[in-house]
Order: C-alpha cells, then structure tokens, then sequence
C-alpha cells in the first residue's frame, strides 16, 4: 500500500501557476491581433493615399509647363513655402486649412477649376477621408536667368486622431523652353 506522502501529481497551487502563465500568453496574443488589425487599417489607408497622389502627379505630368504664369495649376502661389514644399516640418498634420496659412499652393478648387482637363480622380471619390494639395516652386539650375524646372510635391492627408496623417509624393516637370 502506498502511503499519501510517495503519490505523484500536481498541487492546486501548481495547476493555478500554470493557468496563470498560459492566461497571460493568450493576453498576448489578443493585444497583438489589435495591434495588427490597427496596423492594417493604417496601411490601407496609406495605400490609397499613395494612389491619390500618384494619381495627381501623373496627371500633372501632363499639364503644360507654364513657368509660374499666375491662375494656372502650375502657379507657385505662396512662395513662403518653396524652402519646405515636401512639408518636412510635418505643419500639414496640424494644421487645418493648409491654402489659408500658406503652406500649400493649389487644392481641390484649383482641379474642378481645370473642368474637362481634370481626369483625374473625381472629389466625390475623396469623400471627407481624403484630401489633396500641390506645391510648386522654380528653380534657375543653370543659372541663365530662365527656371529650368518646376519642383513639385503633392500631399495627400487623411484624419487621424486629433490630427492629420500625410504622405508626400515629389516630382520635377523640366522646362521644354529651358537651355
């Protein structure tokens, strides 16, 4: 006969340490599946972003260059910003009217401004989620007094949080003209 002392097994304080750990690792798991679905959220967003502005540099590709003639879409409005087109400062997160403060020079009125030239994506498409500026500054890279080039950044931005996310697309339109 075996005496209580010689039986092996688990005590009830061992099973409890255990469920413990394994509870603790399932706690992991579910903040780490939040965290993924947040993340791809975050980058389906940035995807159409990306495809909003890439939308509007290739259609800017095909607008004439026009050597900052004033009320074209190609017009550097607020030259307050040409040192900061591409926005690395990040003022385009916080601030809520980009046209009004300067920081951006042409916006959605500018495109429904183009009518039938406009093939772009249509607002309506935007919906409240997205919205889209361009920037423009000339650039004399050979120093014969004529812009050879036409710098240009396109941002897009979208809610988030108390502020605004943004990507950031540059290009560069070569004067057909320069020398």
């Amino acid at each position: 006969m075996r005496t209580p002392s010689s039986e092996r097994g688990f005590t009830l304080i061992e099973s409890m340490a255990a469920m413990a750990v394994v509870m603790i690792g399932a706690l992991g798991i579910g903040a780490l599946f939040s965290v993924g679905v947040r993340m791809n959220g975050d980058a389906r967003r940035m995807t159409r972003a990306t495809a909003i502005a890439q939308d509007l540099v290739n259609s800017i590709a095909l607008w004439p260059y026009q050597d900052n003639v004033g009320g074209t879409p190609l017009a550097n409005v607020s030259a307050g910003n040409d040192a900061d087109i591409g926005d690395n400062a990040f003022a385009f997160q916080w601030t809520a009217d980009p046209l009004a403060s300067g920081l951006a020079d042409h916006g959605e009125a500018d495109l429904a401004a183009l009518g039938p030239l406009w093939t772009g994506i249509p607002a309506a498409e935007l919906g409240q989620d997205y919205q889209r500026f361009w920037n423009v500054a000339y650039a004399d890279t050979n120093g014969n007094g004529v812009n050879d080039v036409a710098q240009i950044a396109v941002v897009v931005r979208w809610r988030q949080g108390g502020g605004w996310r943004r990507i950031v697309l540059l290009a560069a339109k070569l004067n057909p003209g320069g020398t």
